[in-house]
């Protein structure tokens, strides 16, 4: 018996199966999507699910009954929607969101099921869209956009007809249909987003994801900042002139009681010593672009003297908490050769030289082993910073020293560990040599992109130096002990990017994260302001707009004008697409409904061809029937379009042109 496709007939498949293998698609583009808003339990045990109901699907395992998955739904549901709170909302919602996706595929499924899984898809897009919208997550929402639109085209079809099979004709079909409407919806999308009122949320980032968020804290335990540094993900970006060769340091927070194994923050003494910085040089403005994850600080390029553009709370030492985690984008000014002339009070001092009681006597002694006969504060401050970086001390993140006696252990024993041992070191001697001393929690350094202008600041630039108090110049000075490779001057230069694609791909990131990301009330209302002047006097607007231009508009502009050709190449090309694609047999048939509607005369859907032909008056009737005798052999006929008939075709619709009636 000869098969069907030794006889040219497609090859077709059930609707069934295009739906079930959209689903996994789906839920995996989801998970790439939501990965950073949920527990690492909840994403592994996700993953595993969704292989579950691939396998089941696969191996057409027989499903539980409906009350085990509505029992089993409401026991995984309770703890989940229990962590809700206040500050706290958005990722229990998501985490039972990817849950009730799970279980919803995992039960027999019908055209309803279909649709109410688009529904779950939509939701889990909206929860994830308060916590971020980087550009994976807009890239997720447009595959998830199609699937989700093939999705309810593909129900739709199976609900009028529950046997139907496909071909991958059709499926392309609907692709198309998708891909339209998608094109169709972005300009009302785009619309929506720059114009909607923008609202303050009270949710954040939890702690613990599969990609954790990380930073610094009001406290720092030896071996916290080498966690920092292994996620290796970007902290911030800062748009700022290249600063070379000097190695810029991105000032967080200051540390300074000291309590055997930790550092913590004390607002005792926030301005001790701290008056506002003077350059001769002139201070250097710029702007900072946090990336989400929670930072309690707001970094500066060290040394501060203001900010502004965000909710901040000054305490002092040139160190900002933010009040709220609205904002993201902020600007700063900063000193980058600041002035002495500050005053440390008895009082002040006395904080900075604190240590737990009877501590370490063993560090004392190596102290003044160090210190030698040194008397001056900068003298001690040398010898210190030479012992810890002249090459008997080794920088490492592995096998650090843990426990009470870790800064001990580290100094007399392994002689290996982290930037904050060493800066803990140095800060601890430098009290016990009399000489008043914190840490300073940040980062250093950066990756430069040259194209946009700006620093990359990653978590793996996290770093802790000491500030130590020059009783001479009266003024707090900056020692890094660290032993890295920036350690020589000729080293300590920015390490930047190589160029290239990277450096480009990294500097969209930037503008996506500055225009999109960072949108809100502020650039909302300086757009709204500028087009509103310009619709009511564009004569005078538009000279007036120069300065917008220097800053958000010509941005704007630059962000409209690449989003509108990239608008338009889609559009082209899938206009392009679709007329190579098209069927011919179908375009004649149009091509002759419109003819014969500016005659007159409408052919209703549920009409033949032959039979509307029929119904035409003469001189209409015998050229109609010409043209619908052709296509119909075409048709149903099993004829080939082939070149002969294409004209015969076409000359009837001359004919029908050009006939009187």
């Amino acid at each position: 018996m000869t098969s069907p496709a030794a006889v040219g007939v497609p090859r077709t498949r059930p609707i069934r199966f295009y739906l079930d293998l959209l689903l996994p698609v789906c839920g995996l583009m989801c998970f790439a999507m939501a990965r950073d808003g949920v527990s690492a339990a909840a994403g592994w045990a996700f993953l595993l699910g969704l292989a579950t109901v691939g396998a089941a699907s696969f191996l057409d395992l027989p499903r539980p009954p409906g009350f085990v998955i509505f029992t089993a739904t409401l026991l995984l549901l309770i703890p989940i929607l229990g962590q809700i709170s206040l500050r706290y909302a958005a990722e229990p919602l998501l985490e039972a969101t990817l849950l009730l996706f799970l279980l919803r595929v995992y039960e027999k499924r019908g055209p309803r099921e279909y649709v109410q899984v688009v529904i779950i898809l939509l939701a889990a897009v909206v929860i994830y869209a308060v916590l971020s919208i980087e550009r994976v997550f807009m890239t997720v929402c447009v595959g998830m956009g199609l699937a989700g639109s093939m999705i309810l085209m593909l129900s739709a079809w199976m609900r009028r007809e529950p046997d139907a099979r496909l071909g991958w004709s059709d499926v392309k079909g609907l692709f198309v249909r998708a891909l339209g409407m998608f094109l169709v919806m972005l300009p009302l999308c785009l619309l929506l987003f720059f114009a909607a009122p923008r609202f303050r949320s009270p949710f954040r980032i939890a702690q613990g994801g599969l990609g954790a968020t990380t930073g610094f804290s009001d406290q720092l335990t030896l071996g916290d900042v080498g966690q920092i540094q292994e996620s290796g993900r970007l902290a911030f970006r800062a748009e700022v002139r290249d600063i070379a060769p000097r190695t810029p340091y991105w000032r967080g927070v200051v540390l300074s009681l000291f309590t055997g194994d930790t550092w913590t923050v004390n607002l005792a003494g926030r301005r001790g010593g701290w008056d506002v910085p003077t350059s001769g040089g002139g201070n250097l403005r710029y702007s900072i672009q946090l990336e989400p994850g929670g930072h309690r600080w707001l970094f500066t390029l060290d040394r501060p003297v203001a900010l502004w553009g965000t909710e901040a709370l000054d305490l002092g030492n040139g160190t900002y908490a933010r009040r709220s985690f609205n904002g993201a984008r902020y600007e700063a000014e900063s000193a980058l050769d600041p002035a002495g002339g500050g005053s440390l009070t008895p009082r002040d001092e006395a904080l900075y030289l604190q240590l737990p009681e009877g501590y370490s006597p063993a560090v004392r002694r190596l102290a003044e082993e160090i210190a030698g006969g040194a008397e001056e504060d900068r003298e001690k401050m040398e010898a210190v910073i030479a012992r810890l970086s002249g090459g008997e001390y080794r920088w490492t993140l592995r096998s650090l020293a843990q426990g009470r006696n870790a800064l001990e252990d580290f100094l007399l024993r392994l002689k290996r560990g982290n930037c904050e041992y060493f800066a803990s070191a140095a800060g601890v001697m430098l009290r016990m040599l009399g000489v008043p001393a914190r840490l300073v929690g940040g980062y250093r350094g950066g990756d430069y992109n040259r194209t946009g202008g700006f620093y990359s600041v990653r978590d793996l630039n996290a770093h802790v130096w000491v500030e130590a108090w020059d009783r001479s110049s009266r003024a707090w000075i900056r020692l890094d002990p660290t032993p890295t490779a920036l350690e020589d001057e000729a080293d300590a230069a920015v390490l930047v990017s190589g160029g290239g694609w990277g450096e480009f791909w990294d500097y969209l990131d930037y503008q996506w994260n500055r225009y999109f990301v960072a949108y809100g009330g502020s650039q909302q209302a300086q757009w709204v302001g500028a087009l509103r002047s310009l619709l009511r006097n564009p004569r005078a607007a538009l000279p007036s707009m120069g300065g917008f231009a220097d800053g958000a508009g010509r941005g704007a502009s630059r962000a409209a004008f690449a989003l509108g050709a990239a608008v338009l190449a889609l559009a082209g090309g899938w206009g392009v697409w679709r007329y190579a694609h098209r069927d011919e047999r179908t375009a004649l048939l149009r091509r002759f409904d419109r003819l014969m509607a500016r005659r007159g005369f409408v052919r209703s859907p549920c009409v033949g061809l032959l039979e509307f032909a029929w119904a035409l008056p003469e001189p209409l009737r015998a050229n109609a029937l010409d043209f619908a005798l052709g296509l119909s052999a075409v048709f149903y006929g099993g004829r080939e379009l082939d070149g002969p008939r294409r004209e015969a075709l076409l000359r009837a619709l001359s004919a029908l042109s050009s006939a009187r009636g």
